[in-house]
């Protein structure tokens, strides 16, 4: 086969699982979410229609709202790594003393320490991990917020209810410690209960 032809039997590029609105051009954007060949996953982002969106899409769908100083966390990281429901606003972390992200209606920013081994990079943006996220949302949030939120982090990202109430134990003097400690507690033995396997709600 000549050079010259060989490109004809080259394989089609890959697609990749996130697509931006700006890969495509704004017309071929609208012509693909219409004729259902996207998915929109939020934003100027989509996903190919046979595949499902994974935590490094859905965080790269964020990229607009998160600098690059700042964490996704709380609810919104539950967003990240599991899907489902959107929050109504999206927390963003920064360290303390750290320039707070400007004001925007769709942003929540709060200052808290941020250690290395709470955060993972998914795509272009750095979020909470699952453990971080749940400890996060135990201290910060009333039980009958933060549980089902819990619960998605358990049954789509592998959260170990447990392994949480061991790293609080190791977290002394935490803000809102005991609500953690307490809300973690009803994950594993809900009221009524006689047992239950550790690490997920019976």
């Amino acid at each position: 086969m000549t050079s010259a032809l060989a490109w004809l039997v080259q394989p089609p590029a890959p697609v990749p699982d996130g697509v931006r609105a700006s890969d495509v051009g704004p017309t071929a954007w609208q012509v693909l979410l219409h004729e259902g060949a996207l998915h929109p996953v939020w934003g100027a982002v989509a996903t190919p229609a046979d595949r499902s969106p994974t935590p490094a899409v859905r965080a790269t769908a964020l990229r607009p709202l998160v600098p690059p100083r700042a964490v996704v966390g709380r609810a919104a990281a539950v967003w990240v790594h599991t899907g489902g429901p959107l929050p109504d606003r999206f927390d963003v972390l920064v360290e303390p003393r750290a320039r707070r992200p400007s004001p925007h209606p769709l942003r929540v920013p709060h200052e808290v320490p941020l250690p290395d081994g709470d955060v993972v990079r998914l795509g272009d943006v750095r979020a909470t991990t699952v453990l971080r996220t749940a400890l996060d949302l135990a201290r910060w949030l009333p039980e009958h917020e933060s549980v089902p939120l819990l619960v998605r982090l358990v049954d789509h990202a592998g959260l170990d209810v447990t392994a949480a109430l061991h790293a609080l134990g190791g977290q002394p003097g935490q803000r809102y410690a005991e609500r953690a400690r307490a809300t973690l507690l009803r994950m594993l033995r809900p009221p009524g209960a006689t047992g239950g396997r550790a690490g997920r709600p019976p």
